[in-house]
């Protein structure tokens, strides 16, 4: 597989992605906040957060429902892609941020920063570049793991 090759996890569901890069805006924002204070409530409630959007439809995560109201202002038209990798990003993000959130707590501040670094660069990629490291991440570590007739019922190609 090349590196201009990414396969992603699909669903039939769609997302709207200009709501995801701006919730993946106000993930730097809360991220940033929780760290500074080192808060790991902030933290942990923003892992809530990636949980609601992870695994369930989302309906009562508050930075969707933000995200949502505030992408009404935008002159931007919707632009749907699929929920699936954004959903795969978004339970990566919940492990990073119940991490981070544990390591705070414990007053492991340099391990967290690190972990809140990583997590702060996706987002960054996500909501100023529209790139999805999700992607690439299910390309290069989790697809290699699944057996071959699972992973071509559950993925798409997509060149770069």
């Amino acid at each position: 597989m090349n590196k201009a090759s990414v396969i992603c996890p699909v669903s039939e569901e769609k997302v709207n992605e200009n709501v995801v890069r701006i919730i993946a805006f106000f993930t730097i924002l809360v991220v940033l906040a929780g760290v500074y204070f080192k808060s790991s409530i902030v933290i942990a409630a923003i892992a809530v957060d990636f949980y609601l959007r992870t695994f369930t439809s989302g309906t009562f995560s508050p930075l969707k429902y933000i995200s949502k109201r505030f992408s009404n202002y935008l002159v931007a038209s919707p632009k749907l892609v699929d929920a699936a990798p954004k959903k795969f990003a978004a339970g990566i993000g919940f492990l990073f941020t119940l991490s981070i959130a544990g390591l705070l707590l414990f007053h492991h501040y340099i391990a967290a920063n690190s972990l809140a670094a990583a997590l702060l660069i996706c987002a960054g990629l996500e909501s100023f570049k529209g790139f999805c490291v999700g992607c690439l991440t299910y390309t290069y570590i989790v697809l290699p793991f699944l057996s071959k007739e699972d992973s071509e019922q559950t993925t798409i190609s997509i060149n770069l």
